[in-house]
């Protein structure tokens, strides 16, 4: 089952390593908050709201980054990186009321053709992984992609932010 699972998180590793071009283009939409005058919220969704904690006071969390709160003020100076491991009726609605207020943001999730954004990266992981013998799946690494992605942006944005001091 190791081995199987090993294989699988691999193959998704690689399907993140392939959309390169997008990673680049969110690294840099998340600096131009960080270099500027603005902050970059993390607003999570379903199982990757834990995730919001450890990517706003973990060791290496990005300058100026902060969780996205009902109460939060944002303006166009600002950037978002919303993350869930779906495209669901919640997502869309906080997705509205960003471009409502013309708020950049990245969205991290899998695919749906509902989507039409233009910062999007695949989570990748839009089924469970491993197969059992009453042939169902389990592990669906939401957190471990999301996480891999996230860690890809911190190299990225701190390779842009040394290049600026």
């Amino acid at each position: 089952m190791i081995k199987i699972f090993n294989t699988q998180l691999n193959g998704i590793f690689q399907k993140i390593d392939a959309q390169e071009s997008e990673i680049d283009i969110a690294a840099r939409l998340l600096a131009q908050a960080i270099i500027g005058q603005g902050k970059v919220y993390i607003k999570g969704f379903g199982d990757l709201r834990y995730l919001e904690e450890f990517l706003t006071s973990g060791d290496e969390k990005l300058p100026d980054t902060e969780r996205l709160i009902t109460e939060t003020v944002i303006d166009q100076t600002d950037r978002v990186i919303l993350m869930a491991p779906y495209y669901d009726e919640s997502v869309i609605e906080y997705i509205a009321d960003l471009e409502k207020n013309n708020i950049d943001y990245v969205l991290v999730c899998n695919k749906d053709p509902r989507i039409d954004c233009m910062n999007f990266i695949d989570l990748s992981t839009p089924r469970a992984l491993v197969p059992t013998e009453d042939f169902s799946r389990i592990i669906t690494p939401h957190v471990m992609a999301m996480n891999y992605i996230y860690y890809i942006l911190y190299a990225l944005i701190k390779e842009m932010l040394d290049e600026e001091l």
